[in-house]
């Protein structure tokens, strides 16, 4: 393989962890069930998932994330 290839992946996959945890240390007050929703979508989908998200997220509970 390529290792442009492998650095490229590693990037993305990086990208999304730090998608992943800043979803699951958010201080928004949502449930559990949701938060994990909202961990799995943006470790899946990375950015897109957690704004996609967010954007469901009514404003009232969004604090200052």
């Amino acid at each position: 393989m390529d290792i442009n290839i492998i650095i490229m992946l590693g990037g993305l996959m990086l990208l999304h962890f730090l998608f992943a945890l800043r979803a699951f240390k958010s201080k928004v007050d949502l449930s559990t069930n949701k938060k994990w929703l909202w961990c799995f979508l943006s470790l899946i989908l990375g950015p897109m998932g957690y704004y996609g998200f967010h954007g469901f997220i009514p404003l009232d509970r969004i604090l200052k994330d």
